[in-house]
């Protein structure tokens, strides 16, 4: 007959081995849930990431009006981008703008905020998903260490630590008109038409300031052709963030021959990248949320 102790030490015996064999079922069941991806978890994800791309504060569908005057760095995108003496200077010394048969465009553009941590942390989940995605990482800027930050002073530019907005071609219109023929050259394959006068024209306003475009990182398809034009404009202005609210403002104004590109983001402060990331994605693709059915 059992005494008492031997009686409660058979019992958490038992017990015991009962606790083990649910745990490992407990595990197996989570090593099965590891090897087989929630496809609803995926699409989830998915669709998220394609709204921070496609449709947000960081990301704006648009379609380019027609201003009248030509841009020049006397008549910029935003008033007094250029102070007026040195805007005078440099319109004199650049050469006479050809005639250009101004035709409306009425194609579709997304106009993204590629260097804000949302974006980058989208990209990233996309990529992490698997191979359908690895378009949106094809255009990466990879940070080499040795560079130095941006200084305008000694015209000294890194992409990294810039502020970089991309026009990605959305929908071409019904006249097939787009930036990427009267913007460009040889059917989009050679930037920028002799019409078009690039720093002048591509802007971004806050209210602490205003800056213009001085990088225009390169984005050309395997055709040789480009549907994205990436601009990339300083971070800081007078060595004081563009950006330093919470929920900022920002106004994009992009003329090229009298079209108008133009849109406004609102970005916080502390999600605008500075150059300590060793990736900088600029996706230069666009993604309809409706294509993943097809997928």
């Amino acid at each position: 007959m059992l005494t008492a102790s031997a009686l409660i030490s058979s019992l958490f015996r038992d017990s015991l081995r009962v606790a083990c064999c649910i745990l490992l079922v407990f595990c197996s069941s989570i090593r099965g849930q590891e090897r087989r991806p929630d496809p609803t978890w995926r699409e989830t994800t998915e669709l998220a990431a394609l709204k921070v791309l496609n449709d947000s504060d960081l990301a704006r569908t648009v379609k380019p009006t027609l201003q009248d005057t030509r841009c020049t760095y006397e008549n910029p995108a935003f008033p007094d981008l250029y102070p007026k003496e040195k805007a005078a200077t440099l319109d004199a010394m650049s050469p006479a703008l050809p005639p250009d048969p101004v035709k409306a465009d009425d194609s579709e553009y997304l106009i993204r905020f590629q260097s804000a941590k949302p974006v980058q942390k989208a990209v990233q989940e996309l990529l992490a998903i698997g191979e359908k995605w690895s378009a949106y990482g094809s255009q990466a800027w990879h940070v080499d260490e040795t560079d130095g930050p941006t200084d305008l002073a000694n015209a000294r530019y890194n992409v990294a630590d810039m502020i970089t907005v991309a026009v990605i071609l959305k929908r071409p219109g019904p006249q097939g008109t787009t930036l990427f023929d009267y913007g460009y050259e040889e059917s989009g394959r050679r930037f920028s038409s002799h019409s078009f006068r690039v720093w002048p024209c591509a802007g971004l306003r806050t209210a602490n300031g205003q800056v213009s475009a001085h990088v225009v990182p390169d984005a050309f398809g395997h055709d040789g052709k480009s549907k994205v034009l990436q601009l990339s404009f300083p971070r800081l202005i007078d060595g004081k963030p563009l950006i330093s609210e919470v929920h900022q403002q920002v106004e994009f104004r992009l003329v090229v021959n009298k079209r108008v590109f133009e849109t406004t983001f609102y970005v916080n402060s502390n999600d605008v990248l500075d150059g300590s990331e060793k990736i900088l994605y600029l996706p230069a693709i666009f993604t309809a949320a409706e294509e993943l059915v097809r997928q």
